[in-house]
C-alpha cells in the first residue's frame, strides 16, 4: 500500500530482521532498571548497524540518512521494543542539534557518535517540564567559559553518555528568549547523573536526575549564538516527534501482528478465536488505524526530507499531529490488542503487556499529547494568518 523506494524496502527488511534478533533480549532487559547486559547487547547491534549515528551527515562520515529512513528503522525495531527504538531516535535528535555547532566543534562531537559515544539531551527540568520558560539552570560567563549550574530531569542516558548538550539561561529576563546550548563531556567534574528512574514503559531509554555544580565549559562549546537555544532545538524536537510517532506505529503494529497470531492459534467454542465476530471486528479496526497511521507518518517524513527547514512551523505540525495520532492510536491498539489475549494479556511472556505500557509511553514524551493539540492549534492560526 506504502510506495516505498528499493534501498528503503531493504533498510526496511533489515531492521525487521534485527528486531525479531533482539526480542529475547527486549523481554529480558525490561525486568532490569538502567543498563544490563542485554541493553548493552542490543545497541552494540544498533551501532554495528550504523543506526546510532544514521542521521551524523555523510560528509562527517556518518550515514547521512533521511528522515523517512529513521522513521522506517523505529517503526520495525519498536515493533519489538518502544525504549530501544527511541535511543536510535534520541541521537538523531542529538545529531541536528550538533549540526549547528561550529564546524569543529561539530566534526568533534559527530567523530565521537560514530565511534560510539551516546549523548544525553538535559532540557527538562524537574519544576518545569514542557514549560521551558521557567528554567532555572544558568550559564554565566566567565572569561573564556561559561559556568553551568542548576538540575534537570528525564535526562535520558545520562548515565552512559560521553556527551552532554545542555540548555540553560544566559540572562535573567523572563521568558524563552535567552536560553541557550551547551556542549560537554561525560568525564568532567560538575556532573552529577542520579540513578536511573523505574518507569512504567521505556525502559531501554533510562531517565536520570542530573545536577550541573560550576561545570565549566569553554565558550567554543556553545552551540550558536546566546540566546537562539530553543530556535536550535526545535529542528530537533520535530525530528524527535516524528520519531516518537514512528515508535508509536511500531508498537501498534507489533501489538497486532502477536494479537492476530495469538487469535488464530487460540481454540474457542469450537473455532479460532478469528472465527467469532468480536474479534474479527477488533482486528480490522485495528489494522485499519494502522495502515491509516502509517500513511499518515510516512507523508510526515517525506515532507520534512523535502523540506529546507525542519524547525519551520510546516514541519512543527506535522511533526505534532503525527506524534499525537500515532500515540493515541498506539494505546487504542495495544489496549485491544490485550483484550483478545484475554486473561493472557497480562502475562509478560506474551509481551503485549510490555508493548501496551510503552505505548502509553508515547503519549507523555517529548510534550504530552494536550500539548501537541494546542501546539497544532497555535500553528494553525500562525500559518492561515501569514
Amino acid at each position: 500500500m506504502h510506495q516505498l523506494e528499493d534501498n528503503e524496502r531493504q533498510l526496511q527488511q533489515r531492521a525487521g530482521e534485527v528486531a525479531s534478533e533482539i526480542e529475547g533480549l527486549a523481554r529480558k532487559a525490561d525486568e532490569t532498571v538502567g543498563y544490563g547486559p542485554e541493553w548493552e547487547e542490543a545497541i552494540g547491534r544498533f551501532h554495528a548497524e550504523g543506526w546510532m549515528s544514521m542521521n551524523v551527515p555523510s560528509n562527517f562520515g556518518g550515514g547521512g540518512a533521511s528522515i523517512m529512513d529513521l522513521t522506517l528503522v523505529q517503526e520495525q525495531i519498536a515493533r519489538v521494543d518502544g525504549g530501544l527504538a527511541n535511543c536510535i531516535s534520541h541521537e538523531a535528535c542529538a545529531a541536528v542539534a550538533v549540526g549547528n555547532a561550529n564546524p569543529e566543534l561539530s566534526a568533534d562531537l559527530f567523530q565521537r557518535m560514530i565511534d560510539g559515544s551516546l549523548t544525553c539531551i538535559a532540557i527538562t527540568e524537574p519544576q518545569g517540564g514542557s514549560d521551558l520558560g521557567a528554567m532555572k539552570t544558568k550559564a554565566v560567563r566567565d572569561g573564556d567559559d561559561y559556568v553551568i549550574s542548576g538540575e534537570k530531569a528525564i535526562a535520558s542516558l545520562a548515565g552512559v553518555a560521553g556527551i552532554f548538550l545542555i540548555w540553560a539561561k544566559t540572562g535573567d529576563e523572563p521568558g524563552t528568549r535567552n536560553i541557550s546550548t551547551f556542549v560537554a563531556y561525560g568525564d568532567q567534574a560538575g556532573i552529577e547523573v542520579g540513578p536511573p528512574a523505574d518507569t512504567l514503559g521505556f525502559r531501554q531509554l533510562p531517565h536520570h536526575p542530573v545536577k550541573f555544580d560550576n561545570l565549566r565549559v569553554p565558550a567554543h562549546r556553545r552551540v550558536g549564538e546566546e540566546g537562539e537555544g530553543l530556535k536550535l532545538f526545535a529542528a530537533a524536537l520535530n525530528v524527535g516527534r516524528q520519531g516518537g510517532g514512528a515508535q508509536a506505529l511500531g508498537l501498534a503494529a507489533g501489538s497486532y501482528e502477536k494479537a492476530y497470531a495469538f487469535a488464530a492459534s487460540r481454540q474457542a467454542f469450537g473455532k479460532p478465536l478469528t472465527g467469532h465476530q468480536g474479534i474479527q471486528f477488533k482486528l480490522a479496526d485495528m489494522y485499519t488505524s494502522i495502515e491509516a497511521g502509517r500513511a499518515l507518518a510516512y507523508a510526515a517524513a517525506r515532507a520534512m526530507d523535502a523540506s529546507d527547514d525542519l524547525a519551520s512551523r510546516e514541519m512543527g505540525l506535522y511533526a505534532a499531529v503525527v506524534k499525537g495520532y500515532e500515540s493515541d492510536m498506539a494505546m487504542r491498539v495495544t489496549e485491544e490488542a490485550v483484550q483478545v489475549f484475554g486473561a493472557q494479556g497480562i502475562w509478560r511472556e506474551h509481551d503485549v503487556e510490555r508493548l501496551f505500557r510503552d505505548a502509553k509511553v508515547t503519549q507523555l514524551v517529548d510534550g504530552p499529547n494536550e500539548l501537541m493539540k494546542l501546539r497544532i492549534a497555535h500553528l494553525l492560526t500562525r500559518i492561515h494568518e501569514s
